[in-house]
């Protein structure tokens, strides 16, 4: 391979961060559009109005009055409202039938039809649908009460309550422009960096194994070469593989129009801590393991149950004992821990000094564990001496055969 000059190699770890950027934006950015604002609001609407009552006019009120519809049109007739919805203008149109309001005057049923659009999003249907019934039920209730007809709903009334007795408003803290969306997003952001951040330093550190072993056919495993062919792609990867992934994660935030805290540093800290505690598992696993089909393997394993049982889909509260166990000893329930306290709640990250410190004890297991594998490998290059010419080349030491 020929050498690269210093100016060429930081051209092409700009370059491969960049690409690593752009893919984890792609990532992300699906993520985030699963689960970003995932409650539908201003669904597409078109009323048709054939009573034209005190009661018609409540009923339109009410549904102009929810967060859930944006009517968009009033049609004449129901043939137009199926225009509509045929031509996709629409998602729900409400049929109000003609003489409703003499019908429940004269004490009966009145049923208004709810035309769906059944290749819209199902949740969009549904949820419309829902809130309808709630409204209708609602108007059915304080009719009930002998409430005046165009009084029903939130219609200023002196005699009569506006609104049920008993109600339910919701306020959501640190991140009201989101609701709960905001938990979501780093948790699946978290699944793509432990990816990312294990596979970069497994093809890092057999690349230059590969290298090696063309050379010195003796040299078995990655903890045979010497240590600066190891450290030097150990620290760019997490270099490359922190920026990449703090980039995507603030582009994604920056696309979804979600506010950025005011301390970014601390989350950039705490990205780069989950990056480097999931390196350290994967140079342990690297220089110790040659079958990289098998290394993947394991990657795998480890990085789903750690996603499953991290405390994001289900409570930890909730999870029996050995899956709260298995879940405990991954580095990203800890990570996501720090990063709601910090990046959601905006706290100064001394608040998450708990949940660091154990991503700190994590990575000084497997640093242990890893300095421990390069002495053995030391021991086993004993028998192999570096060529002389092998300094220049672009991998910085390489043992070869005596």
């Amino acid at each position: 391979m020929n050498k690269m000059n210093p100016f060429q190699l930081i051209g092409f770890l700009i370059l491969r961060t960049i690409l690593i950027t752009l893919a984890l934006v792609l990532f992300f950015s699906m993520m985030a559009g699963m689960y970003y604002k995932s409650e539908p609001r201003g669904v597409r609407t078109a009323i048709c109005d054939l009573d034209h009552s005190p009661l018609s006019r409540s009923i339109i009120f009410n549904i102009n009055a929810s967060e859930m519809y944006n009517v968009t049109d009033y049609s004449k007739d129901y043939k137009r409202i199926q225009n509509l919805v045929d031509e996709g203008k629409v998602d729900l149109g409400i049929v109000i039938p003609e003489n409703s309001y003499k019908n429940i005057l004269n004490k009966r049923n009145v049923n208004i039809l709810a035309v769906i659009n059944g290749t819209a999003n199902p949740i969009v249907p549904k949820l419309s649908l829902g809130t309808l019934k709630m409204i209708v039920m609602t108007l059915n209730m304080q009719y009930g009460m002998h409430i005046p007809v165009e009084s029903l709903g939130v219609i200023p009334n002196v005699r009569h309550a506006k609104m049920p007795m008993l109600s339910v408003s919701r306020r959501v803290f640190y991140s009201p422009a989101m609701n709960m969306e905001s938990s979501m997003l780093p948790a699946f952001m978290g699944l793509a960096m432990q990816i990312v951040s294990m596979l970069i330093i497994l093809l890092a550190l057999k690349a230059n194994q590969k290298q090696i072993t063309g050379l010195i056919p003796k040299l078995k495993y990655a903890r045979q070469m010497p240590i600066k062919a190891i450290l030097l792609p150990v620290i760019t990867s997490w270099i490359m593989v922190s920026t990449a992934i703090s980039t995507a994660f603030f582009t994604t935030m920056y696309i979804f129009g979600i506010p950025f805290p005011p301390n970014i540093w601390d989350t950039i800290f705490i990205i780069s801590l989950l990056v480097f505690a999931m390196e350290s598992i994967s140079i342990f696993l690297s220089l110790n393991i040659n079958n990289v089909v098998l290394l993947t393997a394991l990657i795998t394993l480890i990085v789903l149950p750690a996603f499953m049982y991290s405390g994001f889909l289900v409570p930890l509260e909730q999870m029996a004992s050995f899956p709260h166990w298995l879940g405990g000893i991954f580095p990203l329930r800890y990570y996501l821990k720090a990063l709601y306290l910090v990046f959601n709640h905006h706290m100064p990250l001394s608040s998450a000094a708990h949940w660091i410190n154990i991503l700190l004890e994590f990575i000084g297991l497997f640093a242990i564990l890893t300095i421990i594998t390069l002495i053995i490998g030391a021991f086993e290059r004993r028998g192999f001496r570096l060529p002389e010419n092998l300094n220049n080349r672009k991998v910085n030491a390489v043992p070869e055969e005596k």
